[in-house]
C-alpha cells in the first residue's frame, strides 16, 4: 500500500513504452511484478432452497433448488432471482456475429455547458483525440459483499457476491483533482459466481441490477448493510458492500465484438485478494448482450426481461447475442456474457483496428492510459487510496485501507 506513484510526465512515457514496441503501435503487456494468486478461490456458488423468513439476497434463489436447506443468509430482496453460476455442460452458445451498427455514447445529462464536473473537465480537444472506437470510458468501482454476520471475510467461501460500477464521463473529459460527483449515473452491474473470467476458456453471464441512478442512492439502497430479524436464527446482520479495487475504464468496438478494458488505481499494488476475484492490474473481458426474446439457460434466468425500448430491441435482429453498447445495459435486468481475454495486459481492446480510427486520433489504449494517469494525480491530491470512500460517499475514516489480501486472524 505504501508504493510510491510516478509522476504524470514519467508516467506518460511509461505508458507509450508500455502499449508501442513498434511504428505499427502494437500493445505489449505492461511492466509489473506478478503476485501469486492465493490458492483458496472458494467454493461454487450453492443453491439453497428459499426460507419463509428470508434468503441470501446476493447469492439468489433457485425455485428448483434440490440441496438441503441451509441457514437463511440475507432478507429477500428480489423474487426468485436466479443464482446464474455457471454449471458444466450448459455454457451459453455465443454466435459468430458482424459489428452492428454503433452509435457514440452521448454526453452525459450531468455534463454542464462549460464541460465542468467536480472530478473532471471536458474539451472538444480532448474529444477529437479520443477514438472512435472507444464507445464509453470513465470509472470502475469493484466491490464485494460478505456473507451474513461474517464481518471479516478471509477467504473466497466468506463472500456472498461480487458486482462492479460503471461510472461514465464524457468522452472528452480529463480527470482534475477533486471527488466526482456524488449524483453522476452510474450501473450496478452483478456477477453471481463472484470470480470475473480469466481466460477464453472461463464465460460467465450477469445482469444489471441497477441503471441510471446515483452513487448516493446505491449506497442507500444497496451497499450499505442492514440487522433484520427471522423467527428460527433471530437477529441477523447482512454486513456493507465493500470496495476492493478503483480504476478506469473504457468500452470499446472491433468488427466482431466489443471489450471491457480496465486498469486498476486503487490500491497502488494489487493483491492475492484482487487476484482471487479475477482482477489484475490491468485487463479486458469480451463482452456480448443477450437477446431477451431467446430464453437463457435454466440457471441463468431472471423473472422479468429488461423494458427496451423499440428501437434497442431493434439492434439485436434475431441473434441471440450482440456485442454490447452502453445503451443495452442502461436497463436493469439486462443480461451481458464475460468472456475472459486479458489479464495484465490490455490485449485487442487497446488497439483500433485498420481503419477503425482517424489519423488524428489516438489509440484506445492511450486514452485509458492517460485517464489512468490522469486518476492517479486526482487521488494523490485528496487522500490517497481513501479516495475511493469519498468518491462513494463515505466517511473514510470508518474504513481501513482497501485491502489486498484477506484478514489472516
Amino acid at each position: 500500500m505504501a508504493a510510491t506513484r510516478t509522476s504524470s510526465r514519467q508516467a506518460s512515457l511509461k505508458a507509450k513504452e508500455a502499449i508501442f514496441e513498434s511504428s505499427e503501435k502494437k500493445v505489449r503487456a505492461a511492466p509489473g511484478a506478478k503476485r501469486k494468486s492465493s490458492s483458496d478461490k472458494g467454493p461454487e456458488p450453492k443453491r439453497e432452497k428459499k426460507e419463509e423468513e428470508g434468503a441470501e439476497e446476493d447469492g439468489g434463489v433457485m425455485a428448483d433448488s434440490v440441496t438441503q436447506p441451509q441457514e437463511p443468509e440475507e432478507p429477500v430482496k428480489r423474487e426468485n432471482l436466479p443464482e446464474m453460476s455457471t454449471v458444466k455442460g450448459e455454457e451459453p452458445e455465443i454466435e459468430e456475429i458482424e459489428k452492428t451498427q454503433i452509435q457514440e455514447h452521448p454526453v452525459l445529462e450531468q455534463r454542464k455547458a462549460e464541460g465542468q464536473s467536480p472530478g473532471f473537465r471536458s474539451s472538444q480537444e480532448r474529444e477529437d483525440i479520443v477514438p472512435s472506437n472507444i464507445l464509453e470510458k470513465g470509472i470502475i468501482y469493484f466491490f464485494y459483499r460478505p456473507r451474513v454476520n461474517i464481518e471479516q471475510p478471509v477467504s473466497m467461501g466468506d463472500i456472498a457476491r461480487s458486482f462492479f460500477v460503471l461510472r461514465p464521463t464524457p468522452l472528452g473529459a480529463a480527470l482534475t483533482p477533486g471527488s466526482m460527483a456524488p449524483g453522476a449515473k452510474c450501473r450496478l452491474m452483478m456477477l453471481p459466481k463472484k470470480k470475473f473470467p480469466t481466460s477464453g476458456r472461463e464465460r460467465d453471464m450477469g445482469f444489471v441490477e441497477k441503471a441510471g441512478v446515483s452513487i448516493k442512492m446505491l449506497d442507500e439502497t444497496f451497499i450499505a448493510g442492514e440487522t433484520y430479524e427471522t423467527s428460527t436464527r433471530g437477529e441477523r446482520h447482512r454486513p456493507e458492500a465493500r470496495p476492493y479495487a478503483e480504476g478506469v475504464y473504457a468500452i470499446t468496438s472491433t468488427r466482431r465484438a466489443s471489450h471491457l478494458a480496465y486498469v486498476i488505481t486503487i490500491p497502488s499494488e494489487v493483491g492475492d485478494l484482487q487476484h482471487d476475484f479475477g482482477i489484475g492490474s490491468r485487463g479486458s473481458w469480451i463482452v456480448q448482450s443477450k437477446n431477451p426474446k431467446f430464453p437463457g439457460p435454466s440457471y441463468a434466468r431472471l423473472p422479468k426481461d429488461p423494458e427496451y425500448p423499440a428501437h434497442v430491441v431493434e439492434k439485436f435482429k434475431d441473434l441471440r447475442w450482440v456485442p454490447l453498447e452502453p445503451e443495452l445495459i442502461d436497463y436493469p435486468n439486462a443480461q451481458f456474457l464475460m468472456i475472459g481475454e486479458a489479464q495484465d495486459d490490455l490485449g485487442k481492446a487497446a488497439t483500433a483496428e485498420p481503419g477503425g480510427k482517424q489519423p488524428t486520433e489516438e489509440e484506445p489504449g492511450e486514452e485509458l492510459e492517460k485517464l489512468e494517469h490522469e486518476n492517479e494525480e486526482r487521488i494523490e491530491a485528496l487522500s490517497g487510496d481513501h479516495t475511493v470512500y469519498q468518491d462513494l460517499g463515505l466517511d473514510a475514516k470508518n474504513y481501513p485501507d482497501v485491502p489486498t489480501t484477506w484478514n489472516s486472524e
